[in-house]
């Protein structure tokens, strides 16, 4: 993998707490021909890591705003499911039901694209492994737009007309995942 492909995010749930702070490396990976391989891995736990389809992400911003909040879940013992990578793809979701969260955002047997979400890897060195289980080919991060699809993103978050076609798409979905809890 080509250095600078992945790129590091710093974390910070609580601004006051500083036991929440973690970092998050994020890899957008095209042409992936092993997704249903990759898709068993995560299944029996071979690896850490959230692989997402990123078809379904608006931007990076989306991405992290749900991994606060999973990072936050998990500092007060209240995770949903049972690792951080997986409360990530939960905390993209707009509903509470584990298992349709994991099939809307988590990897599937024709996945092309790939998002791959690591925690605790200041270092890439998760990234480069998990990079060489891949076979596809990284891509800057900035390319993410290329694969999104809107009208995917308007039916999962139930984006009316006139959400959708607003300039600030991405706070309306990130208003609806952090609401979840309250309004499902």
């Amino acid at each position: 993998m080509k250095a600078g492909l992945s790129r590091l995010f710093d974390l910070q749930p609580d601004p006051y707490d500083f036991t929440q702070h973690r970092f998050i490396r994020l890899c957008l990976f095209r042409d992936v021909k092993n997704a249903t391989e990759l898709g068993a891995g995560v299944r029996d736990g071979q690896f850490d890591a959230a692989l997402i389809r990123p078809e379904v992400v608006y931007e990076p911003f989306v991405v992290l705003a749900a991994a606060n909040r999973a990072v936050h879940q998990a500092a007060h013992n209240r995770l949903t499911t049972r690792s951080l990578s997986a409360e990530l793809i939960y905390s993209l979701s707009p509903n509470r039901n584990i298992a349709d969260s994991l099939r809307t955002f988590g990897i599937a047997d024709t996945s092309q694209n790939l998002l791959v979400a690591i925690f605790h890897d200041e270092s890439g060195d998760a990234m480069k492994k998990m990079a060489k289980l891949i076979d596809g080919r990284p891509v800057p991060l900035e390319e993410l737009s290329e694969v999104v699809d809107l009208r995917t993103i308007r039916k999962v978050y139930k984006l009316s007309e006139t959400q959708a076609v607003e300039e600030d798409i991405s706070g309306v979905i990130v208003s609806k995942l952090v609401t979840k809890d309250y309004m499902s």
